[in-house]
């Protein structure tokens, strides 16, 4: 009406805000992605990939993991000249696509509110940080288990659903094919919906699960007698250790650098779980029986393995969970819908203190370029008849180090008494002999044995430092 004011109020919309900390996140992953230096597993990861086809395929039957994850990395090295950045970023964009996947199907389905819960969650946590560049088919598998959880949930939904138990079929498939954890996570997601749709009597279903596990079954057949190989080869080299306690798996995966917090985020889980399972039994949710079902997983893979670790011999290191947690988290994420917006903002609050610390600390180790300085250096005076020494470790990581990064130079591991005995015709036409003293030994000493030695100086693997010499001959 004339000479009346109108005043309009623009709701607010909170999706940009989304889309903003998602993109800040994933630079955050990709900012990470140029760590030069290798950790113990990684070594395994590429090393591999540096063997031709065949021999890869003769490893993997004698390891201890499914073939995917090595299949698709070593093409990306081949392509890439075995580039360790290329490496991290392959896990980074699967990452990536678990944090940004998993957001915006719980913000179309539960609202914005849960999105913002499941990516500070998810990823501004320990496991989450270190694990999203690491050359690991962690991150690989995840993305498939929580692509799984995903269309079991239009599955529950949904009546005209073939379309989703194809990709259901397709997804568990190829998790199978990446982790033998990942397996087991969507054995309990087949479980959860065999279990509604008979409760439910939803024949329709019933015989599309049937068709749909037939199908995931004949699709592993190929796998099936090399899995059982290589279980049969884990049970006689084993190397997995008694948990310090039952809850030690899930609350190692959340130990930082913040105090309390690898009790503060198993708790949470716990409480969403809880509230799921409140709600389900009061209004048959099925949601909330979505919830359990994703859940389901991390706690009955963690109740099995504390079961049999008692009666036989421990099964679970904490990075084994990391698929079913992510599964979790997600399920978990859909009950935050039913919590005050204030109680969300808090543990958002949380993750970013936590989290924050976690990854300032992984980026100020990426920024020690130590690795590359001992790389340029030995590069650049090493020549193929050269000899590399270095003290003996018992974890391997300083061993696996020298191989990686100087692959072409013969190496051997010594001990102190080795180190004393060490005489001028053990060389023979060798030419130079480094020694690297990752144990300190020497410590300026000017001779071994009668053999005239000279320190270079004092290099590192990272924040592993040790001091290289060479024998002057």
């Amino acid at each position: 009406m004339k000479g009346q004011a109108i005043y309009m109020t623009k709701k607010f919309n909170p999706k940009p805000f989304l889309f903003l900390t998602l993109t800040i996140f994933s630079a955050m992953i990709f900012s990470l992605c140029f760590q030069d230096t290798i950790n113990y597993d990684e070594f395994f990861s590429l090393q591999w990939c540096r063997l031709g086809w065949k021999e890869v395929i003769q490893t993997l039957v004698a390891d201890v993991h499914p073939p995917l994850y090595y299949f698709l990395l070593k093409i990306i090295t081949d392509l890439t000249g075995g580039s360790l950045v290329a490496a991290r970023i392959f896990s980074a964009v699967a990452g990536m696509v678990l944090l940004w996947g998993g957001s915006l199907f719980l913000e179309r389905n539960f609202g914005i509110k849960t999105a913002f819960f499941y990516s500070f969650f998810l990823y501004l946590n320990t496991f989450g940080i270190q694990k999203t560049t690491e050359v690991r088919m962690y991150m690989l598998a995840s993305v498939f288990t929580v692509l799984s959880g995903m269309m079991s949930y239009y599955i529950l939904k949904e009546e005209e659903n073939k379309k989703r138990w194809v990709c259901f079929t397709l997804f568990s498939l190829l998790a199978a094919y990446t982790h033998y954890y990942a397996l087991l996570t969507m054995v309990f997601l087949y479980g959860g919906l065999i279990l509604y749709f008979l409760f439910t009597h939803n024949k329709k279903n019933i015989i599309r699960w049937l068709l749909c596990s037939a199908a995931t079954i004949v699709g592993y057949l190929p796998w099936l007698p090399v899995a059982w190989k290589q279980t049969m080869t884990v049970n006689g080299n084993y190397w997995i250790t008694f948990p310090s306690s039952r809850l030690a798996p899930i609350r190692e995966l959340f130990d930082g650098e913040v105090p309390y917090t690898e009790h503060i985020f198993p708790a949470i889980i716990i409480l969403l779980m809880a509230v799921a399972v409140f709600n389900f039994l009061k209004s048959r949710n099925i949601e909330c029986y979505w919830t359990l079902m994703c859940g389901s997983a991390l706690w009955g893979i963690l109740i099995f393995s504390i079961w049999y670790a008692s009666r036989f011999r421990p099964i679970l290191v904490s990075r084994y969970l990391i698929m079913p947690m992510c599964l979790a988290v997600l399920g978990i994420s859909g009950m935050a819908k039913f919590q005050n917006k204030y109680a969300v903002m808090l543990v958002c609050l949380l993750c970013a203190f936590s989290g924050g610390i976690c990854y300032r600390n992984a980026f100020r180790t990426q920024l020690n370029r130590n690795t590359s300085k001992t790389v340029e250096f030995i590069s650049k005076r090493v020549t193929p008849d050269d000899v590399i020494l270095y003290m003996r470790d018992d974890y391997g990581f300083f061993g696996n180090c020298v191989e990686y990064y100087f692959p072409d130079i013969e190496n051997m591991a010594i001990d102190v008494q080795q180190m004393q005995l060490l005489g001028q015709e053990e060389f023979g036409e060798a030419g130079t002999v480094w020694i690297f003293d990752n144990e300190h030994y020497l410590q300026d000493t000017p001779q071994i044995n009668g053999l005239d030695i000279e320190k270079c100086g004092t290099f590192g693997f990272s924040t592993l430092e040790f001091d290289i010499y060479f024998i002057l001959r």
